[in-house]
C-alpha cells in the first residue's frame, strides 16, 4: 500500500547453513538452505530452488521455488513458482499457483474484516411481526 514503509534489506540464509529455531526481522528473508522452526518477518520470504523450510509462517508476502511445509500466513500474496513445492496449512490475501508447481494442503483467503457494529448494521432489521424489513 502506499505509504508502507516497504522493508529494503534482505537476509540470506545460504545452500549450505541450517537454521532451527525462531527468526523474526522487519526485513525480507531468502532461503536456499534448510529451515526448521517459526518465521515471523514484516518483509517477504522467498524460498529459492534449494531451500527447504519446515515452519509456522508469518510474513507479507511468499514466493516459492524450492519446498515448504508447515503452516503459513502471507497477508498480501502466496506464490508457488513451477519448481515449488507446498504442503500444509496457508492463508494469504491472493494466491498464485503456477503450472508445474505443487500445492497440497489447505487454503483459505484472508480479507478485512468488518466491526461487529458495521456487519449489524447492514442486515435487514427485523419489523415487529418477525419478518425481515427492506432498510
Amino acid at each position: 500500500m502506499a505509504g508502507d514503509p516497504q522493508p529494503t534489506v534482505t537476509s540470506i540464509i545460504g545452500r549450505s547453513l541450517a537454521v532451527e529455531g525462531e527468526i523474526r526481522g522487519e526485513e525480507c528473508l531468502h532461503v536456499d538452505g534448510r529451515v526448521k522452526g517459526t518465521l515471523k518477518l514484516e518483509g517477504d520470504l522467498v524460498v529459492g530452488p534449494s531451500g527447504v523450510v519446515e515452519a509456522e509462517i508469518d510474513v507479507r508476502d511468499i514466493f516459492i521455488l524450492g519446498t515448504v511445509t508447515g503452516r503459513v500466513t502471507a497477508h498480501r500474496r502466496f506464490e508457488v513458482q513451477p519448481s515449488g513445492r507446498f504442503e500444509g496449512e496457508a492463508a494469504a490475501g491472493a494466491y498464485e499457483i503456477h503450472p508445474g508447481a505443487v500445492f497440497e494442503g489447505i487454503s483459505r483467503m484472508l480479507s478485512s474484516r468488518k466491526s461487529p457494529g458495521e456487519a449489524s448494521a447492514k442486515q435487514p432489521q427485523p419489523s415487529p411481526s418477525g419478518m425481515p424489513q427492506k432498510t
